[in-house]
């Protein structure tokens, strides 16, 4: 597994010589998508334009992709592959990723202590005592209808706990800003605008200083705030998850993501 920015890349080969760089993205519910430029070379040609979509004008498309192997395993040929593009230039360092789906099905681990994803994890009705032994904390992480994966984060601020997705992008801690909006502090961040696939750019706010609790275990970080309804443009009130835990959250916990077994271990 390779680092590359706030994310890991994993290579999967598709019969396409050199193996493909695929982005593991915990905060995705396809279960695999690829850019135009691989999507070309499986069909031998352009790939139909369905919707706007992405970070090129060529949108989204759609395919059938044969089976293909990722480290010793092979997984079946695929239809309604979408096709897009994170960037409107060839040649990205990453042509495409693994969604939750996919992490859920291979029952797959992202450990992010030792920087691998393992596949194939066996079934556990109970926590690993090992890690728990070494001072880990457990919890449960809970998959929803739209792939989307949460546990419950209590905030102070709010008075309650909300949903967050354990996600393997993005930074430390992102939060949904019209929830927390009048309850802390915010200043603007100096970050540009998040422009999302959809075409949405909806600003990013900052706080220096939230309290936070999971499984019992208490935190206070830094926080970007954004509206994610907005991002994904979609009605406020269908949002499932109210922010990200991201990949330097996990990083500094030495988390481990484990979608075979629904549970997120991390050290506090």
């Amino acid at each position: 597994m390779e680092f590359s920015g706030h994310r890991y890349v994993v290579e999967a080969d598709l019969g396409l010589g050199p193996g493909i760089p695929l982005m593991i993205h915990g905060n995705a519910s396809v279960y695999l998508s690829l850019t135009h430029e691989i999507g070309e070379r499986l069909i031998g040609g352009p790939v139909p334009k369905l919707e706007a979509y992405g970070y090129s004008a060529r949108g989204r498309g759609r395919i059938e992709v044969p089976s293909f192997r990722l480290g010793d395993r092979e997984f079946p040929s695929r239809r309604d592959v979408p096709v897009f593009d994170f960037t409107e230039e060839r040649g990205a360092p990453v042509q495409g990723m693994i969604g939750v789906p996919f992490l859920v099905e291979a029952r797959a681990a992202v450990d992010f202590s030792r920087d691998v994803l393992i596949l194939g994890v066996a079934p556990a009705e109970t926590p690993d005592p090992g890690l728990l032994a070494r001072g880990y904390r457990c919890v449960p992480i809970q998959l929803g209808a739209d792939g989307k994966t949460t546990i419950q984060v209590s905030f102070p601020a709010l008075g309650r706990a909300i949903p967050i997705t354990p996600s393997t992008v993005s930074s430390a801690l992102s939060l949904h800003r019209p929830l927390f909006e009048g309850s802390i502090s915010l200043r603007r961040d100096v970050t540009p605008a998040d422009r999302s696939p959809h075409g949405t750019t909806p600003e990013i706010a900052a706080a220096d200083s939230i309290e936070y609790a999971i499984a019992g275990t208490a935190f206070r970080s830094s926080a970007t705030f954004e509206d994610w309804a907005e991002y994904a443009n979609v009605p406020e009130a269908t949002l499932t998850s109210f922010g990200m835990l991201g990949f330097d959250w996990m990083k500094e916990h030495a988390a481990i993501l484990d979608y075979g077994n629904l549970r997120l271990y991390f050290r506090p």
